[in-house]
């Protein structure tokens, strides 16, 4: 694709930007804000008359089981110029769900009712406030992966359920400064495989908290959204006790800053960022014969992700398009992102010692929601090296149940030495209602694109793929629940015509009322690599779950099958258990064994145990220790008998927020495959707006 046409792309993206259609109309869902001169109490009760007086309103959907709600559930609100208050009386027959007890971690396992905002409309950025039966809270947004703000919720338990009183800072969100916002309650119940009770609902959503389906809140007028927010800097001081091998000790102090350009976009920078509290532990022996993918963890990237990637892909070849774990911690970083009317923008360059890391993103979307266009940029200069990719995507859909995608790359550069097998192009289709759902596209990645900055499994395919679900939902009283059929296909050749990646894989996925999951898979995968015969892949399996929405899961996994030159058996056993009120113990065993067809045997073993301990709602601490140990299994057969090796690795990290700082004492890093020793201190101080705002 040429340079011209991407950005002929991007033009017709402003041109429609001036003549889009107009907006869904208000519907039924639909409450006034009433303000008051004296704010409720936050007492985890409605004994205060002035809640009564607030907008009302009943979540009377089951979005899970798409039915009316068989409990209830009350909503009121109020609003003054400071704050929105919202309080929930939730009834419920089954036990209450609340391990959690350490706010701003997620409350994924718990009960929880969930406030839904939208201060831009169906523009701009997207805040959820969720709490569980015994008061911790959770806040989460588009704006910055980070976004941990102060607010408040206050709970109660009663005979029939919980009572929940919140109060949210209008400061906290940003906003175009229009009277009416969209907003959603709903609601998890976890004893009932985890159903979603929601106010606003359509039957051709496919989210609680999607923002073409959610209701209004009209009348916001006089709150502090809208303004422009105050600048951020993030001050941190770091002191290192660690071995000459990882760097030696050290101590030093860095920052970062966000300034605000508009009430709805930031300048962004980091100077000498540090990364050193303990993060994700993401390492897995799980056979395959591609790269493994990692999620990324450092804030510099992580805050911004939500402005990258957005383009829709089936069965994602080559993706995501921008892949910054491969991108070096910088030196300096800056960017700008945020949001104007029907455009979201993005850009950052990231600084390290003799590289430079670049990406541009701008995405437009029709006030209908029927078309959207995207563009993105990434680049990587070191010495003598030059890369840059570039890709356009156009959408066209009925925000309803369909919708089809043509998506224009390329990669040019120092690594293409011929253009045209530097392209990447896929043409997809989509048909989907909340129960079923055919995705389709066509591929077509060149020979040698491979950008630097992207995660490429494989390249030079050429062929369609398909993929299709269908759920079927029973009575939530019956033994199976849900059962979920899916079937995945994909066929591939290279430019020279020959098949080089197939793949087909069919599951079924069962639900039942006693917490317990069961899937069955079964499939089969040829893949060929260049200079050999290629081979094949038929692993079959099964896995059951227990318990598996809680914060205490049982899982076990068996596959068997063929697996490139040799009989492979896979086994993964987990469990989670508690250790009081506020810790759980967490274990893990995997192995595989590989029988080759030469005679080797290969064996290899992951054992892995942590313990988490959630002391207040401020304070958390986890220890963890991991081993690896012994021979992979292999896609394609090694040259010689490889040697079995041993990697050992042990955490812990101490966390503790307090007023507008937080500190870290860690020791180690669980994504290395050894202990990593180091000792470090981090005291971070935050001037001005809050954590992630």
């Amino acid at each position: 694709m040429k340079s011209g046409a991407l950005f002929s792309t991007f033009a017709v993206a402003v041109c429609l930007l001036f003549a889009a259609a107009p907006g869904r109309a208000q519907t039924a869902f639909s409450i006034a804000a009433v303000r008051v001169a004296t704010p409720p109490k936050l007492d985890g009760t409605l004994d205060d008359p002035v809640w009564k007086t607030g907008a009302h309103v009943q979540l009377g959907w089951n979005s899970t089981y798409l039915r009316a709600a068989a409990q209830t559930t009350d909503a009121y609100v109020l609003v003054d110029d400071k704050n929105l208050y919202v309080a929930y009386v939730a009834k419920q027959v089954e036990p209450l769900t609340a391990t959690v007890h350490t706010n701003d971690v997620g409350l994924g396992t718990d009960d929880i009712v969930r406030t839904f905002l939208f201060p831009s409309g169906d523009r701009g950025f997207e805040y959820f406030f969720a709490a569980n039966p015994i008061g911790t809270r959770y806040a989460n947004s588009s704006e910055n992966a980070a976004y941990s703000p102060a607010w408040d919720a206050v709970t109660t338990r009663t005979s029939d359920g919980y009572i929940v009183t919140e109060r949210i800072p209008l400061a906290i969100m940003r906003g175009d400064g229009r009277s009416t916002w969209r907003i959603q309650f709903d609601r998890r119940i976890v004893a009932n495989n985890s159903e979603q009770l929601e106010w606003a609902h359509d039957p051709a959503q496919r989210g609680d908290d999607d923002v073409v389906y959610t209701g209004y809140l009209t009348g916001m007028r006089g709150g502090t959204a809208g303004t422009k927010p105050k600048a951020r800097a993030n001050l941190y001081a770091l002191g290192a006790l660690a071995a000459p091998s990882v760097g030696g000790s050290t101590s030093r102090v860095g920052m970062d800053l966000a300034v605000p350009v508009t009430a709805t976009a930031s300048f962004l920078a980091t100077f000498h960022p540090d990364y050193s509290n303990v993060e994700l532990d993401q390492q897995s022996i799980s056979p395959t014969a591609f790269a493994r993918q990692f999620q990324e963890v450092r804030p510099f990237f992580t805050q911004g992700a939500t402005f990258y990637n957005n383009f829709n892909c089936n069965d994602c070849a080559g993706f995501p398009l921008l892949y910054t774990p491969n991108i070096p911690t910088p030196r300096d970083g800056f960017a700008i992102e945020g949001t104007q009317g029907p455009i979201r923008f993005g850009a950052f360059d990231s600084l390290a010692n003799g590289r430079t890391d670049t990406s541009q993103a701008v995405a437009y979307r029709s006030n209908d929601h029927r078309k959207n266009l995207l563009y993105q940029r990434s680049t990587v200069d070191l010495p003598g090296l030059h890369d840059v990719a570039e890709y356009g995507q156009f959408q066209l859909g009925n925000a309803h149940n369909f919708s089809v995608y043509v998506t224009q790359g390329r990669e040019r550069g120092s690594l293409v030495a011929t253009p045209s097998e530097g392209n990447y192009a896929e043409y997809g289709i989509n048909y989907y209602t909340p129960k079923q759902a055919v995705f389709a596209a066509y591929h077509d990645l060149g020979a040698q694109y491979s950008p630097i900055d992207s995660f490429t499994q494989i390249n030079d395919i050429h062929g369609p793929s398909v993929y299709t679900y269908k759920e079927w939902d029973f009575d939530p009283k019956n033994f199976v629940t849900t059962m979920t059929l899916s079937q995945d296909y994909q066929h591939y050749h290279s430019r020279a015509g020959v098949v080089n990646d197939t793949y087909a894989n069919t599951d079924l996925m069962i639900s039942t009322n006693n917490k317990f999951q069961l899937m069955l898979s079964t499939g089969a995968q040829y893949l060929f690599f260049p200079g050999t015969p290629g081979d094949y892949a038929n692993q079959n399996g099964i896995f059951v779950s227990y318990n598996g929405n809680s914060s205490t899961p049982t899982t076990f996994s068996y596959n068997v099958g063929r697996f490139g030159p040799g009989y492979l058996h896979s086994i993964a056993r987990g469990t989670t258990l508690k250790m009081g009120p506020r810790a759980t113990l967490s274990l893990e065993a995997d192995d595989t064994i590989q029988n080759m067809d030469g005679g080797e045997r290969f064996v290899q073993w992951l054992e892995r145990a942590s313990v988490g301990v959630q002391i207040d709602p401020r304070t958390s601490l986890a220890f963890g220790v991991r081993r690896i140990f012994g021979i992979g299994p292999y896609f394609v057969a090694p040259g010689s008998m490889p040697q079995p090796q041993t990697f050992t690795n042990l955490s812990a990290a101490f966390y503790k927020r307090f007023g507008p700082s937080e500190i870290y004492v860690v020791y180690g890093d669980p994504n290395q495959l050894r202990t990593r020793p180091a000792f470090i201190v981090k005291y971070i101080l935050y001037v001005g707006a809050q954590k992630g705002t």
